[in-house]
């Protein structure tokens, strides 16, 4: 018996719904299996990597990169642990929570930073080489070169910015610098000359001085006279130059 052409039409039909629904089904079921892996040694190094460079520091971790942990299907959290980056808590969030701390500078091992494209247009100030605390940065010493901009806050992009400037502590040539790294630029330092401007019924007399202390503008400090041997107190005004106030107390 030849089916009705209606009757093959609903068939054909149903089938197509069939077939969609089917498809449909297969495609959530690879998606599902695509999005959640196993995480492994490496994968968990690039996060520790990655998240130590956004905060200045160069991650040294001795994680086996075949080793496998757990199920994930997110990004991985990495966040300092015991207040500091030498270890750090890795966590995944989904499906099943679950975290790990682990060492991330270790002694001995080979210090790493994350991968960048000479495609970026950001670039970053970095030491030639490594210099100690203490040590002002001269010309010959920085050199510029790209750095992901996810990762550019709080960085300078200009040579000039940190030439002359003193480290407030040792520094390799993987970290870009900072002005954590920098001692604070003063208007006037401790034991230096300064202009000092004295002002005696509308009179004003100025004469030369050594700062006894360091401060920027608007910051009171204690100055020496240096004619006549007196401690006064006075208010920066201006880069090395300082308007008395009052004597300084005994």
């Amino acid at each position: 018996m030849v089916p009705r052409p209606q009757t093959t039409s609903i068939y054909f039909n149903v089938m197509r719904q069939i077939l969609t629904l089917f498809l449909i089904l297969v495609g959530i079921n690879a998606q599902a299996e695509t999005t959640t892996r196993v995480v492994t040694g490496l994968e968990m190094q690039e996060a520790i990597i990655n998240r130590l460079s956004t905060a200045g520091e160069v991650a040294a971790p001795n994680i086996l990169p075949e080793k496998q942990f757990y199920a994930c299907d997110a990004p991985l959290e990495v966040e300092p642990a015991f207040g500091g980056w030498r270890s750090v808590i890795v966590r995944c969030p989904s499906p099943v929570e679950w975290e790990v701390t682990v060492r991330a500078q270790v002694k001995g091992a080979v210090a790493l930073l994350p991968e960048t494209s000479q495609s970026y247009a950001t670039q970053a100030v970095f030491l030639r080489r490594p210099l100690r605390s203490g040590a002002r940065i001269q010309a010959d010493d920085v050199e510029t070169r790209p750095i992901d901009p996810l990762i550019a806050n709080n960085i300078y992009t200009d040579p000039t910015d940190v030439i002359g400037r003193v480290l407030s502590q040792s520094m390799t040539t993987r970290v870009p610098v900072m002005p954590r790294h920098l001692e604070r630029e003063w208007a006037v330092n401790a034991d230096s000359t300064v202009s000092i401007q004295i002002v005696r019924g509308g009179i004003e007399i100025e004469s030369s001085g050594i700062a006894l202390d360091a401060g920027q503008i608007g910051d009171t400090i204690r100055i020496l006279n240096v004619s006549s041997g007196s401690k006064l107190i006075g208010r920066i005004v201006q880069e090395k130059k300082v308007e008395i106030i009052s004597k300084a107390l005994r």
